[in-house]
């Protein structure tokens, strides 16, 4: 008989036997190592912890409150390790009987939005220009159902706000790899905002001079 024990993850509790807790506890313990003294890396271990959280909240039940080892190894065949992707570019690593993509799901796209992200959300799903889903609501408006239809959608359709919620909005794979190239994009795009506005601070600085 297996000793159940505890450990928490991004604030939830679960209870695995020790077997799987001692495998589960190396896991954390290498992405930690791998990402604590890198840019950004606090976020890359929070947005990993999240997805590993919500991956083991679907395998569980009410007939079913344990994590087992096979829970903790598909959990690592979907995350894959990070060990896997150093030195490599585009390059994954996947279990062969794991899915490469995660299912795709509907979501708003407030990072890309003119008013409430459905048009973005929409273009992202069905993988068309943006421009065609905006366009055809503005010549919709005539008809005067669209501005009905889209606050529908605004309402029906959540955000996506998360980093697993993007990658599944573009339908790609939520591992490791995706995550931290995730946010290193972010941060990249963060920095180009504040080096305009540093520069534009500058040129106003010098007209005022």
């Amino acid at each position: 008989m297996n000793k159940i024990m505890n450990i928490n993850i991004g604030g939830i509790v679960f209870h695995l036997d020790d077997i799987a807790y001692e495998k589960l506890k190396s896991y954390l313990e290498e992405i930690n190592t791998h990402f604590k003294k890198t840019t950004g890396g606090d976020e890359i271990i929070a947005d990993i912890e999240a997805r590993i959280v919500e991956l083991f909240q679907q395998k569980l039940s009410s007939k079913k409150e344990v994590i087992t080892l096979k829970d903790v190894d598909d959990v690592m065949a979907i995350m894959g390790k990070p060990s896997d992707f150093e030195g490599e570019s585009n390059d994954e690593y996947y279990d062969p009987d794991v899915k490469q993509y995660s299912k795709k799901r509907m979501f708003r796209d407030i990072d890309n939005r003119i008013v409430g992200g459905v048009c973005s959300g929409l273009g992202a799903y069905f993988r068309i220009d943006t421009v065609w889903f905006r366009l055809g609501f503005v010549i919709a408006t005539l008809s005067g159902l669209s501005i009905l239809v889209y606050l529908i959608l605004w309402l029906i359709i959540p955000p996506a706000r998360t980093i697993a919620e993007k990658l599944e909005m573009q339908g790609d794979a939520v591992n490791i790899s995706n995550i931290e190239k995730s946010i290193r994009e972010e941060m990249g795009d963060l920095r180009d905002k504040l080096d305009d506005l540093a520069a534009q601070a500058k040129r106003k600085f010098r007209k005022k001079t």
